[in-house]
């Protein structure tokens, strides 16, 4: 009987013993495993640190090819138009594990929303600056009632010039803001990019999605026009321009008609059958904002490798037609850094 206990004492020892042990190679597991997790996560973290800094440095190399192109250009002819290299549709190039695609647009093919902050109106004028008027037809153009056009084209002039007065009908300065729900003020100064004009008056994120293709903000204080590079797709650039006397029709049938490396000058372009109908004065009101010739051009372009991805906006700016400055460069596209807040 004795010896019958002590073989089943002996028994439990050794399942807790073997209980104990599978225990302990749980643990030993389950620690593995999570030191194996953690050396997998810091090596991909590590991979795409890698990755990301190659790719930055091929959006690097990107802009130096895009300046190369844009001098280039210059060289080739006293305009610029769509022939030249810088003009190239979008184009993809192979990558060592990835690929780099861009293209460069003319920022002189736009209105120029800063233009506004120029404007001089003589005392006791009741007359629209033109270029406000120009703005709110462009707006119109997109499918924005009259007097919503009319609010946003007056409160972007309140909201790039320098004083804190109302000088329009429509437009707001601070008070309207500081109403608002966070508060904030007017620039006063010249936008950085197009793209805050969301903040502006009536603007909604539909507005600014239908008005990018038309406008920019150069940083300057004037609107210089280039002819030989609008699209198609921009006649109503020269729509509001040359209103009421250019038909969309036929400012579409002018830019599609456009001589090959565009027109020479801006009195060549003047001399067009399609303007034949507008009258001198209009001409030569418009003749003072159109050029041939741009010292402004942007970068747009995305970098791959492997799963890093690097997309890079760069401002150029030549003053002399042979050296070219990037004066300003931004990671991150229109998509990347505005909502698309339509809705509201």
């Amino acid at each position: 009987m004795r010896g019958n206990n002590h073989n089943v004492g002996r028994s439990s020892q050794h399942g807790v013993a073997l209980i104990v042990i599978l225990l302990l190679l749980a643990i030993m597991i389950s620690i593995a495993a999570t030191m194996s997790e953690r050396l997998f996560t810091q090596f991909k973290r590590a991979q795409n640190q890698i990755d990301f800094q190659q790719a930055y440095w091929y959006s690097m190399g990107v802009e130096s090819l895009a300046k190369v192109v844009i001098k280039e250009s210059f060289k080739d002819s006293d305009t610029i138009n769509l022939s030249q290299p810088w003009a190239v549709e979008e184009r993809a190039y192979p990558l060592d594990y990835g690929e780099a695609k861009g293209y460069i647009r003319d920022m002189q093919a736009c209105f120029n929303l800063n233009a506004l902050a120029g404007v001089q109106v003589p005392q006791n004028s009741a007359t629209k600056p033109l270029l406000v008027t120009v703005l709110q037809r462009l707006l119109e153009s997109v499918d924005i009632d009259n007097y919503q056009a009319e609010q946003i084209a007056d409160s972007t002039w309140e909201f790039v010039d320098k004083d804190l007065t109302a000088r329009s009908l429509s437009g707001v300065e601070d008070s309207y803001y500081e109403s608002l729900s966070p508060a904030y003020l007017t620039a006063s100064s010249l936008l950085a990019d197009a793209t805050e004009l969301r903040a502006i008056n009536q603007v909604s994120g539909g507005d600014l999605l239908k008005l990018m293709p038309l406008v920019c903000a150069l940083p300057n204080t004037y609107w210089s026009l280039n002819i030989n590079t609008l699209q198609p797709e921009q006649a109503d650039i020269l729509v509001a321009l040359f209103a009421p006397g250019l038909p969309r029709e036929a400012a579409v049938d002018l830019l599609n008609n456009r001589p090959f490396d565009g027109w020479s000058g801006a009195e060549q372009f003047l001399a067009e059958p399609q303007l034949a109908n507008i009258n001198e004065q209009t001409k030569q009101q418009a003749s003072q904002f159109l050029t041939v010739d741009s010292a402004y051009f942007e970068l747009d372009a995305q970098v791959v490798v492997n799963e890093s991805r690097v997309r890079v906006r760069s401002v150029f700016f030549s003053q002399d037609r042979n050296e070219v400055t990037v004066i300003r460069r931004r990671f991150g596209g229109f998509s990347e850094r505005v909502l698309n807040r339509s809705s509201e």
